[in-house]
Formats: C-alpha cells, structure tokens, sequence
C-alpha cells in the first residue's frame, strides 16, 4: 500500500513538473525568450557590399533605448542582413523599428524578456522607438550605407 501511494505520489509530482514547464505565453513576471525571422522589404537593388553581424537592443527599465553594434551605440551601420537581439527589461515598454522595408515591432507592450530576430537594412536611415513613450523621448535613430 505505501508503495502505490509513492508511485502515485513520484507520478503526480512529474505531471506537475511537466505542465509548469508547457509552452504557451505568459502573462506572468518571468523572462521569456522567443526567436523570430523577420526579413527586411525587397526591392532597391543595386550594387555595393553586404555587412553581417550582431546588434543588441535594449529598451527599459527606465526610459532608455538603444541599438549597439559591438558594444557601441549605432549610429552607421553598411547595408546587410544582421541578428537583432532584443532585450526588453520592462512591461511598460515595445521596441518598434521602421525604416526602408521594415516596419516591425519586435516587442510589444506587457513583454518583458528577450527576442532575437534577423533583419535586412537596406540604404536609408531607421528608427527605433518604444511607442508609449516616444514623445517622452525614447527614440533613436542610425543610417545604413
């Protein structure tokens, strides 16, 4: 009789273990990764070279945004397909990037966490912004050559 009650009780402890983990978003205060593929506009065309790399984005926990390439603020970047990784420390906030092909929001507001998604700068000049705030000024801007 103690045995089944162990059993049942080392099964039931899994179920729950299993179902604490599900998939599916939450709504809760935990960090949440999630990786998307968003392709900048086509068209254009035209010669010149393509870049690749790396950028880091942060918006929050205050009222601070920013995209960097190697640790620095980006302020030129070359024409080039590059890894965004968004982290989002704030559910108050959203990171949206517009520019020549792209008009993405990439975290929405009540997000808190971190996105990696892969975007196509073309030539021309970008912002980024957190929308409820923008005119509190969380905004930038850099220009793709």
């Amino acid at each position: 009789m103690i045995r089944k009650a162990v059993v049942f009780g080392a099964a039931a402890a899994l179920v729950l273990g299993a179902s604490a983990c599900g998939g599916g978003s939450s709504s809760g205060n935990g960090t949440t990764a999630e990786q998307t593929t968003t392709e900048g506009g086509g068209g254009g065309g035209g010669g010149g070279g393509s870049a690749s790399g790396t950028l880091e984005a942060e918006t929050g926990p205050g009222f601070e945004i920013s995209v960097n390439k190697d640790g620095v603020l980006a302020s030129s970047l070359d024409a080039g397909t590059y890894t965004l990784k968004v982290e989002d420390k704030s559910d108050q906030h959203n990171f949206h990037l517009v520019g020549p092909g792209i008009d993405k929001v990439i975290t929405d507001v009540g997000f808190v966490g971190e996105k990696t998604v892969t975007v196509t700068l073309q030539q021309g000049t970008y912002n980024y912004q957190c929308d409820p705030h923008v005119s509190a000024g969380m905004r930038g801007t850099f220009d793709v050559t």
